[in-house]
Parts: structure tokens; sequence; C-alpha cells
């Protein structure tokens, strides 16, 4: 893969070349897209804040490892995907499941758990913001493996190839997940009365 292909190869060989100061670059780049990411994963921003710097920490541990097949930015992502699934497997994660309510109304309009709270203004009519609570009710109750598909190309909006790359699978598979997916919300949606 050439510089053309991924801005981030430079700065990503020269943190492997012992060059450290390479890495807050890197940071500067990437943090708020992967922050934003893992947010709209856990719905939590402390736990996201924790992972996004989790992501960084392993990525500079393994730079090593990085092999520029693939994209800087795709194998980082992956990386926070991976962080993200362990911390939703996880027993604290389960508990705060039983002990908080994410279905409660709020008036906080800078809730970190809507998914769309930072493009919601007060402007915005009552019957949009309860349309999207239910999308983010029913995205939540996706299975995993289609909440993580829809969140990467609807939400992320990346491509298919790239939510392939970062998951895993093939592109094929991507395109038969994210169908299901939408399939699956139109349904949720349909029952709830949009």
């Amino acid at each position: 893969m050439t510089e053309q292909e991924d801005p981030d190869l430079a700065l990503v060989q020269a943190l492997q070349n012992g060059e450290d100061r390479s890495l807050n670059e890197l940071m500067d780049r990437h943090k708020e897209g992967l922050f934003r990411f893992l947010l709209r994963q856990v719905r939590n921003e402390a736990d996201a804040l924790e992972l996004t710097m989790e992501a960084f920490v392993r990525a500079y541990f393994n730079i090593g490892k990085f092999q520029p097949k693939a994209k800087f930015s795709t194998w980082l992502y992956r990386i926070a995907l991976n962080l993200c699934r362990d911390h939703l497997k996880s027993r604290a994660y389960q508990h705060s499941l039983q002990t908080v309510s994410f279905d409660a109304p709020s008036e906080d309009k800078e809730n970190p758990t809507m998914l769309l709270a930072a493009e919601r203004g007060p402007d915005r009519s009552t019957a949009c913001r309860e349309e999207l609570v239910a999308l983010e009710q029913a995205i939540k109750e996706l299975p995993e493996e289609l909440k993580s598909v829809i969140i990467l190309i609807a939400l992320e909006e990346r491509s298919q190839s790239e939510a392939a790359e970062l998951l895993g699978i093939s592109p094929k598979a991507i395109e038969m997940k994210a169908y299901r997916a939408r399939k699956l919300l139109l349904k949720k949606m349909g029952k709830k009365g949009f």
C-alpha cells in the first residue's frame, strides 16, 4: 500500500522506527471518529472514551505487527471493535444493563446515550425525537453482528468493502447482513408505529 492509498502510512512507519511523537498525530487524526464509532456501540460516553484510549494503547504496543496490506485506520478500528466486543461481553457491562435504563425519558439534550444527540436541536419536533429514540432502541436490539454492520455502513458511512475489512468477513456477507439489519429495523419501526 502506498501513501496515496493510506495517508497514515508515513506516520505509522515513523512510529515503527521509534518516533513516538507520530502517535500524537495519528491520535489527532482518528480519535474523534473512533470515539463516535465506539459511543454508538457501547452507548456510554465514559466507556467509549476508555475504549478509544485503550485502542490507541494497543495500536502503539502492536505497531510492529501492522502490515500495510490494509489502511492503518482499518487496523485501528478492528482493534477498537475487538475491544468493544470484549467490553460488551464483560460482566460489568451486563450488570450495568440491569441497573441503568436507556429507555427512561431524559430532559438532558446532551445525553451521551442518544445516538444522534449532537445533531438534534431545539427546533426539532417531538415526533422526530420519538422516531430517533425508537430507531436507537431498534438498533440496540439488533443481534451484535447485524448491529456492527449497520453502524459501520449507515451511521459511520463506511463502504461495504471497508466494513468487510474491519469485521473480517467478505463484502458479500456485509451486503447480506446489511440487508437483514435494514429489514429487521423496518419491521421493528413498523411495530412501533413509524
